[in-house]
Formats: C-alpha cells, structure tokens, sequence
C-alpha cells in the first residue's frame, strides 16, 4: 500500500508539471504555492488519530481527528500537505452582527461580506479563513459559540492532512467535486466521501491497475521508481509515535481541567508541571499542542507561586490564632487569680443578732463578737431579711457612723449583708469593724 501511495503522489505531481494548465485550474493560497490535482481522489487514513489542521502547516491548530478507515476527498497537494474537503463534522465560525437570521431556525444570510474562519472540536481558536461568505450568501447555523454562529463549511472551503497518513483509493471526475462543493450538506451528511465516483484505480486505461495514465519515462522502471521514492517528502514521525503524544497530551489536559475545578491548595501542581515538561521532550508532539504545553507550564509556575504564598500565609493566620488563644487563655487565669485574692472591704463583720433595745419604727440588730458575745455596731434597717440570718456571721456594707444614744458604732439602712467565711478575714475580707477574737487569732497566726 505505501509503495501504491508514493507512486500515486508521483504520478499526480508528474501529471501537474508536465501538462500546461490554465490559470483557472489552480486554486492559490496567499503564498501562491499550492495547486489543485488534475486528477481529485478519494483517499483513505491509514492511522489512528490523524490530525486535520486549519493550514497546510505543522503549527496549524488541529481542527479534528480522523482514524483509521475514514475516507477523505483530496483536492490539492501542497508539498507535504494534502488539501481536502471538510470531513464531516467541520464547521466554520462568522459574527452573529453579520448573519440576518431568519427566526429561530438553522439558516441566515450574510449582511455584509466576509471571511468564515475556521472551527475546531479540539481548540477554541478561530483565526484561520475558511471561505469567503459574500453579502446575501445563505448560511446554515449548526450552534452558537459566544459572539459567533456556528456553520456549515460555506462553498470553497477546503481544510489539510499530511500526506504520509492517507492512502489514495479511487479517483474522481472534477465536477463531482465542483457539484459536491457547492453542497455542503451533501457533503456533511456523507462525511465528504458520498460522490460520483471515476471506478479508474483498478481498470486504467493502462491495464496497470493504478487508475492513473502513467506519463512516458525516459529511464529504466527501477530508476524511475528509486526517484518517486525519494521525491516523496519523508514522515518526520511515525504515525503511532504521534498518536501516543497527542493522546497523552490530551489525557494531560484532562487533568488539567479538572485541576481547576479544585480550590488552589488542592491541585496537584508539581505533577501538572511535570506531566508538560516531560511532553516538551517529545518530539512526536505537534507543534500547536507544544505552544499550548508552554503556556500551561507558565500558567502553572505562577499557580504554584500563588499557592505557596497562599499556603505560607495560611500557616502564618494558624500561628497567630494559636497565639491569641494562648494570650486569651492567660489572660483567663490572670483573671481567676485576681478574683482568688481579690479583697472585699466591708462596714463591720460579726453574728448578728437580735437587740433588746427596740426604737423608732425599725428593727435595730447588732453584731457581736463570735467568741465573747460583746457588741460591736448596731444595724438599723426594716428588711425582713435580716431575720433569716439570725446567728450567721456576716459582713454588711454601708456608711458607719456613731450613735450618740447609744453611744455605739451604728449602720443605718444597710445596702448589703451576707454570710461569709471567717477563715477569709485579712485574707481576702476585711472591715472597719472586725471582731477582736478574730484579729487576736489572724495576729497570732502571723506571729507564728
């Protein structure tokens, strides 16, 4: 089969310098090297994942991938390139500000003129031309993408594929592929292949089996084959060398998309850098795919500067709220200690008991000494209270001052009174008036 492709080629390059060709039989880009076969032909991809691209161009970007088995119709070869109908699937992108749609439905027509740019189901690029839409050409939309409408390849567009993955099949008449242009739907729904087809590749008019006339050679038969070989551009890489770069490309990509639905500190970063690093090394990797490699390396260096960062200032928060709950903590057992030894200062301490001395319309009570039973200051007051802590020591709170009937240190309306511990007099109690047993005692415990 490669022997059949190369001298198929030959024959098609051999046919287009020998014969005078007028200029209408050449379809020039705008370097004005390409030119349309003499003889278009339906050819077949002999690999897996076969790359037709936007140019007749290695860095083209990928338009879509063809595998094994799918058929193409050739119209053009350009050095290596060879140019082709688009396959089914292609679409082209143009302004919606520029397509007066009818309705809702699937067609418009073009306001104003201009270039369809090409689409691709593995890239959101749309940079090069396609085919020329004139003001008033209809346009049949398949889909939106942002600000453009998705179509149907308009008349004369034509995409490219390396020669070295297509084997020639069968030859077709040239109206066929003029009637199948002007048809895109035609050519959509039958992947391009759906054409009246010559039946010349096995019956030629030679008998030789190639479907071609072969032009006379003034050399030997193995000559002459030793010079098609080598005027057959060589692979530069296997196809399968190819398919396993792009499809490790696209695992890849996979993995970086789903990386960015992560938060920051949860992408695997160091395994994305490596992953593209280790597919710049690969020479199989075609040249679009290795732009799009460098920039995600440089997306992910300044990715992972970002999360160190992020992830040094996270560290430097934890640090800091571990250092406020040990302040607050501290300040906690400060608090507590102050409250422990925190002295309350009262009017006068004693046993309250009751008085036989009774005048004016409230009840006068007076604290003893716990251990002699001797008065130290009467309290006046008419809060019934008071009769609940009958026996109980206690501190009252209020303004002393001394009675001149009494002659006795006295606390007239009271603002408070309550138990307390004796055990806590000059520790954290104290009073104006303190029982003498209770002082004795504390000095006592001091001396010893």
């Amino acid at each position: 089969m490669a022997a059949r492709r190369v001298l198929f080629f030959a024959t098609l390059a051999l046919a287009l310098t020998a014969t005078v060709i007028s200029p209408t039989a050449f379809a020039q880009d705008a370097g004005g090297q390409e030119e349309t076969a003499k003889q278009p032909f339906v050819g077949q991809i002999n690999a897996n994942a076969v790359f037709v691209r936007s140019a007749a161009r290695e860095d083209a970007y990928p338009v879509t991938k063809l595998d094994k088995g799918s058929q193409v119709t050739v119209v053009g070869i350009k050095f290596k390139w060879l140019k082709i109908l688009p396959p089914k699937g292609s679409f082209g992108y143009v302004p919606k500000a520029y397509i007066d749609r009818h309705g809702s439905g699937n067609t418009g027509k073009a306001s104003r003129e201009m270039f369809a740019k090409v689409g691709s189901d593995l890239m959101e690029v749309k940079t090069a031309q396609m085919a020329k839409v004139e003001v008033g050409q209809e346009v049949t939309i398949i889909g939106e993408k942002d600000e453009y409408y998705k179509i149907e390849p308009p008349e004369g567009s034509y995409l490219y594929i390396a020669q070295q993955f297509v084997d020639p099949v069968k030859p077709i008449a040239s109206a066929d592929v003029k009637n199948a242009q002007s048809d895109a739907k035609a050519v959509a729904a039958t992947g391009g292949t759906s054409l009246a087809i010559v039946d010349g590749l096995t019956k030629g008019n030679n008998g030789s089996g190639s479907g071609v006339a072969t032009p006379p050679s003034t050399q030997p038969t193995g000559s002459a084959e030793k010079e098609t070989a080598e005027a057959t551009p060589p692979s530069t890489q296997p196809a399968d060398a190819i398919t396993t770069a792009t499809n490790a490309f696209d695992s890849l990509e996979a993995d970086f998309k789903a990386a960015n639905e992560k938060p920051i500190v949860e992408q695997p970063i160091s395994q994305l850098l490596v992953g593209y690093e280790d597919m710049l090394k690969q020479d199989a990797l075609p040249a679009s795919m290795r732009r799009v490699a460098e920039i995600r390396i440089a997306t992910l260096k300044l990715r992972d500067e970002a999360k160190q960062e992020f992830v040094a200032t996270r560290a430097s928060q934890e640090k800091s709220a571990e250092r406020r709950k040990a302040l607050e903590a501290e300040r906690g057992e400060i608090q507590e200690r102050i409250k422990q030894t925190e002295i309350t200062v009262y009017a006068a301490l004693g046993t309250l008991r009751t008085s036989s001395i009774q005048r004016g319309t409230q009840t006068l009570y007076r604290l003893t000494d716990p251990a002699t039973g001797r008065t130290l200051a009467y309290l006046r007051t008419s809060d019934p209270k008071y009769a609940t802590l009958l026996g109980q020591f206690v501190g009252v709170k209020g303004t002393l001052s001394v009675d001149p009937a009494l002659n006795m240190k006295m606390i007239d309306a009271p603002t408070e009174t309550v138990a307390v511990d004796q055990a806590k007099i000059n520790k954290t109690i104290t009073a104006q008036v303190v029982p003498p047993s209770l002082m004795t005692v504390r000095s006592a415990s001091t001396n010893e």
